[in-house]
């Protein structure tokens, strides 16, 4: 008999509870990938600076995403230091309205990876997209196009995250989704795009193919897998750790861990 769904998360967030408490960052870059502040919509972003803060109290540094990708791609990662940046993949409206905010407070920045097809979409394509593509049983809207730029103006990073949110493995459009997705963000946005990150962020929904394309376009291409080490793909994809804004804080605490090469 198969557990159901909310046992499941009960067990594993008292396991990561016990396993947090053994468990101490270390030294290293570290980017934390996430998608909201919360499934709730009512949550306040005083559950993300809670975070931070905590997170400042255990010893972490937060650095700029431009500074980390610098660090990682350089291999000068920090002997005494664990360093954190972050970035947030889909482009939900939150990012702007209640994320941002906290960065900004810190003077942090970060990565906004978005779907085109997502911010222009008609209501029906947006229903389909949160509900069949990113599964969010939660009702939430999209950056527009100027909030993108209020971001890339004060030092954010827009990056790329294909057209339509697909999965790019043996897809015979790949190009198409890669491509157009970059050429729009900087014909809206007016700035440049060297920033990708391939839908669903396991290895196995990346192929070499896909590959061969991102890597002529894009200066960075990033995972959400293998986060313990820092590349995949043969040194050609940076690897991000998932996370949410209101995660517990020992919890992402016990994903920072040592990395290797």
């Amino acid at each position: 008999m198969f557990m159901n769904s909310n046992l499941r998360k009960h067990i594993r967030h008292y396991t990561l509870n016990l396993l947090s408490l053994m468990s101490k960052p270390k030294p290293g870059v570290h980017i934390l990938n996430g998608h909201f502040l919360s499934l709730n919509n009512s949550t306040s972003n005083i559950v993300f600076k809670i975070l931070l803060e905590k997170l400042i109290k255990n010893g972490i540094n937060l650095i700029n995403i431009q500074d980390a990708c610098d660090k990682i791609i350089n291999k000068s990662f920090s002997i005494k230091n664990c360093e954190v940046a972050f970035t947030f993949d889909d482009g939900f409206e939150e990012c702007f309205t209640k994320i941002a905010p906290v960065l900004d407070s810190y003077n942090l920045k970060a990565a906004f990876f978005v779907n085109p097809g997502f911010i222009d979409g008609n209501e029906n394509y947006r229903q389909n997209f949160l509900k069949n593509i990113v599964c969010i049983n939660s009702p939430k809207n999209p950056m527009s196009w100027n909030q993108l730029i209020k971001l890339k103006n004060n030092n954010h990073i827009i990056g790329a995250h294909t057209l339509d949110h697909q999965r790019l493995q043996a897809a015979p459009e790949a190009e198409t989704q890669i491509v157009k997705c970059k050429e729009l963000i900087q014909e809206k946005t007016n700035g440049t795009c060297d920033y990708f990150a391939f839908p669903y962020g396991r290895l196995e929904d990346f192929d070499e193919l896909s590959l061969q394309i991102a890597s002529k376009y894009y200066k960075f291409i990033f995972s959400q897998s293998d986060y313990r080490n820092y590349f995949s793909f043969q040194g050609k994809v940076i690897n991000r750790r998932h996370f949410e804004c209101d995660w517990p804080h020992r919890h992402v605490l016990y994903f920072l861990k040592s990395k290797s090469i």
